[in-house]
């Protein structure tokens, strides 16, 4: 049986008395799920209750005579992780354009379709990996009381010695979370590929940027080494950059003039990067619209250059597979063209040589 925890701000009795019916119907509908909510009508309960563990919580903007309603919605979003649902008469709110939380209007959506949206959330698994006691959320503790520490002395050290352990801690905890990950993963979703919006507004390897005059997306492929800021300012001074070209041209010339039912199987070389060993691909997903890196296209620019002709970076590409795409880069640039030999000549020489007994 699925068990769904939901706290519902709320300091309507009318309203209270409705949601809880709901509930008490859904699950003598449902008997595979196990469906609780529990009540706080002020703003000093609702943060009280969000100490235990929930699913979701729906709120309501208007508690009595204030918006305190938005000050729970400012609550969670900055301190908690876990699924909102705003249920109000009123489209007051704090929320941002483009804010993921849901804002429904009464009397034109019931508690069960917010509860079941709710329930959605949940078992995408995305809570019970990053939520505030999820997989990530345990494996910290663990690896805090088991792996660093107890190591104290060591860093306490370290920093003495004019190091910046907090970088080198940061850096070791994620190793830790690396961990978690084995052989039999699933295969990558394009959703995964890339970090949108990224966490720092530094220029990194892997950053796609677009090009304020061609409207056309670059990426990064410089070496991290490279981008490293010493006194404010990049160490080295010129950022190298790739071209992306628009995925539909070259995937179309993949295809070439192969019929509808080879379409599939002329494309797939281009996706698994093994037709052209210039190109690149990079999937289309909900964040960009994907393309394939043009080795051949670099082009340099100066700090100071790249702020002037680029928009700040929008997404970036994560790092496991900025490696691959600079693996290929370097060997791209590498290679080296084989000598040209009279092969046939001095294969006959070879054969002579291992088979005498059998030459006229």
């Amino acid at each position: 049986m699925d068990t769904y925890r939901f706290l519902l701000v709320e300091d309507s009795s009318g309203d209270v008395t409705a949601c809880l019916d709901t509930v008490q119907r859904m699950n003598a509908e449902k008997p595979d799920n196990s469906v609780s909510v529990e009540v706080a009508d002020t703003f000093d309960l609702a943060l009280e209750k969000l100490n235990n563990p929930y699913d979701g919580v729906i709120i309501d903007i208007k508690l009595g005579d204030k918006n305190s309603g938005n000050d729970v919605i400012r609550t969670v979003t900055q301190t908690y992780r876990i699924p909102v649902a705003v249920m109000t008469g009123t489209p007051d709110t704090i929320l941002e354009e483009g804010s993921p939380i849901c804002i429904y209007k009464k009397g034109e959506i019931t508690y069960e379709d917010i509860i079941e949206s709710l329930i959605k959330i949940s078992k995408t698994g995305l809570f019970k990996v990053i939520g505030g006691k999820g997989i990530i959320e345990e494996t910290m503790l663990r690896v805090f009381w088991k792996n660093l520490y107890p190591k104290i002395d060591v860093w306490q050290k370290m920093k003495e010695e004019g190091v910046d352990t907090e970088t080198i801690l940061l850096r070791y905890a994620i190793a830790h979370i690396h961990e978690l990950l084995d052989e039999n993963m699933p295969l990558y979703s394009t959703e995964e590929v890339y970090i949108q919006p990224p966490l720092t507004s530094k220029i990194r390897t892997g950053c796609i940027l677009k090009n304020k005059k061609d409207e056309l997306y670059y990426i990064v492929l410089s070496p991290p080494c490279d981008l490293a800021i010493h006194n404010g300012r990049c160490k080295t001074d010129r950022i190298m950059l790739c071209e992306i070209d628009d995925y539909r041209i070259v995937s179309r010339e993949a295809i070439g003039t192969a019929g509808e039912s080879k379409r599939k199987k002329a494309l797939l070389p281009a996706i698994k990067n093994n037709d052209k060993e210039y190109y690149h691909w990079l999937p289309k997903n909900t964040v960009f619209e994907g393309g394939y890196i043009n080795f051949r296209k670099v082009i340099n620019y100066s700090p100071d250059e790249l702020s002037e002709e680029f928009y700040s970076p929008e997404l970036r590409v994560q790092d496991s597979i900025v490696k691959d795409i600079l693996s290929r880069f370097s060997a791209y640039y590498a290679r080296q063209g084989q000598p040209d030999f009279d092969f046939d000549k001095e294969a006959d020489n070879i054969i002579k040589i291992l088979y005498p007994d059998e030459q006229n």
